[in-house]
């Protein structure tokens, strides 16, 4: 997703052809698809979410990451959630999210 998205300056289109990657080098857009689409740009958020495997429990945030390693380390600060500002990082399968001071 990350390679494609870069293909297309970073606004993902509805959709991608089914094309094989090792037979093709390259993403190649269906040729109907809007580009951009409102919930295609909403897809990097859910991938996001993923990755980080970030859910709400009991009224706090959970993370249980699997983050690529070519990503490296994803973090966020003043995530709101609960009426309270959260604060999150993630390397691998390791993660960590505390309350930030209002």
């Amino acid at each position: 997703m990350f390679e494609a998205a870069e293909q297309f300056g970073h606004r993902l289109p509805e959709a991608l052809s089914g094309f094989d990657r090792h037979r093709l080098l390259f993403a190649v857009p269906y040729p109907s698809a809007c580009s951009p689409q409102a919930w295609a740009a909403g897809a990097p958020l859910a991938l996001l979410r993923a990755m980080l495997g970030l859910n709400p429990v009991d009224g706090r945030l959970v993370l249980d990451p699997d983050i690529p390693e070519e990503l490296g380390r994803i973090a966020a600060e003043r995530v709101r959630a609960y009426g309270e500002l959260w604060a999150m990082e993630a390397v691998g399968r390791r993660g960590h999210v505390r309350l930030q001071p209002s």
